[in-house]
């Protein structure tokens, strides 16, 4: 399919007479409001909002802490299998066809799970779940974000993960709903209202803005002159195009996805247990659903001010920034004692926890440009799973260990601090095609 010409399959645009060209907003800035939507809803029901199923889900089978959380981790594991075989997809199809049929195999997940009589239909579930996030969720949102955006990119990503971080608001409604109707009629719901929600937003994504007669920041096509410069529209340096082979051989794509390895090893932990560690150490559990919804709320202090800062800024050292908070945020968290010490974690984890989330793809985009964006982000997240795969294994068997989950955090506290020197020496690479391989 020709990158300038109109896919007679993705249709066009809304907009007067079906040309975005004519309406008055950026059509990328749609799909930006569009991918929050669907954040919005994702994260409140299940990845911020499972902690509430974990101790319902347990108690009603006797199952471990390790058992129950090993299906995250399988969830992880999924998608980085899956994460480069999605990218590959979308570089060719596209993103609608992909997040229609991941948000139905989605929904499907939900129903089973909400069915499960045994611990590997409880995993089959998961893997259903995960399979359908991985094609129909973030990462498709981030790659067609940084295909319609490339100088306001960072800003593009914080506005889409708003919807993630303003998603902790349903947590303590999932709370409600499980104490008013059970975990499973509250999962089946669940689905329905992923397919509600999740398959007329799919409809409105769009591939590149080339294909529609449009670049990227709704920019004007470069007049001849800057092209002669080597400049792209906006006047800036022409746009890098690494492939994957490219990017696997520099030092910088490595150290990037080392750095948000050891990142989720710690994050991921966090949102799978804080319900559960709350609890024993005598929060109440009203509490605590309340603490998920503050900590995804005031993550968009971090989405958002570091996704403005990231446009005009170095993205490494706002990284930097954003682990020693982590640090500080995971060493309170192991040691709360009581309500108020939650406020002190929510200060310092929160925006920690929501800054790298735009910053991440950005850098990714910056380094290694669009072309094979979705590609290049999916062997990363290959890679990275294996933090996110870790952690909520490693916390579940402390916990099972020791009673308590005061040794994993603070261990996890501390990984935190071993990215920073990663990051730093992750420099920008150079492009060479001459026989010389990119640095």
């Amino acid at each position: 399919m020709p990158e300038g010409g109109v896919p007679s399959n993705e249709g066009s645009p809304p907009g007067k007479d079906g040309d975005v060209r004519k309406g008055r907003v950026f059509y990328g800035w749609w799909i930006v409001a569009a991918c929050a939507t669907l954040n919005f809803y994702i994260g409140g029901a299940f990845f911020y909002g499972f902690g509430a199923f974990f101790d319902p889900i347990r108690t009603a089978f006797g199952w471990s802490y390790t058992v129950v959380s090993f299906a995250n981790s399988l969830q992880r594991l999924e998608g980085g299998i899956a994460a480069p075989i999605v990218g590959f997809l979308f570089d060719r199809v596209g993103p609608r066809k992909l997040m229609l049929v991941g948000l139905a195999f989605g929904g499907l997940g939900f129903v089973v799970l909400s069915r499960i009589n045994s611990l590997w239909t409880y995993y089959v579930a998961f893997m259903l779940i995960s399979a359908g996030f991985s094609t129909g969720g973030g990462a498709v949102n981030r790659a067609t974000i940084a295909n319609w955006f490339i100088r306001n990119r960072t800003k593009a990503l914080a506005l889409m993960v708003t919807g993630f971080g303003a998603s902790g608001a349903l947590v303590p409604v999932v709370v409600w709903a499980i104490s008013r109707l059970g975990w499973r009629d509250t999962l089946f719901y669940i689905a329905i209202g992923l397919w509600v929600i999740g398959l007329p937003v799919s409809l409105l994504m769009r591939h590149r803005p080339e294909q529609y007669g449009m670049l990227p920041d709704g920019d004007t096509p470069p007049d001849e002159a800057l092209e002669a410069d080597g400049a792209d529209a906006t006047g800036g340096p022409r746009e890098v195009d690494f492939t994957v082979r490219e990017a696997l051989k520099t030092r910088a794509y490595w150290l990037i996805s080392l750095t948000y390895s050891i990142q989720v090893l710690a994050t991921g932990a966090v949102f799978v247990h804080i319900i559960p560690h709350l609890t024993i150490v005598g929060i109440p559990r009203s509490v605590s659903g309340f603490t998920v919804m503050g900590m995804t709320l005031i993550s968009l202090v971090g989405r958002l001010g570091f996704g403005w800062l990231g446009d005009v800024r170095d993205k490494r050292h706002l990284i930097v920034t954003t682990l020693a908070l982590q640090c500080v945020g995971m060493l309170i968290l192991a040691n709360i004692g009581t309500a108020w010490h939650v406020i002190v974690f929510l200060i310092a984890f929160s925006p920690a926890y929501g800054g790298p989330i735009p910053l991440r793809p950005a850098i990714t985009g910056e380094y290694f440009g669009r072309k094979s964006f979705g590609a290049i982000q999916g062997v990363m997240m290959t890679i990275t799973v294996t933090g996110g795969v870790i952690g909520p294994i490693f916390a579940g068997w402390m916990c099972d260990v020791f009673g308590d989950y005061h040794v994993a955090f603070m261990i996890l506290a501390f990984t935190s601090l071993a990215a920073i020197p990663l990051i730093l020496a992750a420099k920008r690479p150079t492009l060479a095609r001459a026989g010389q391989p990119a640095v």
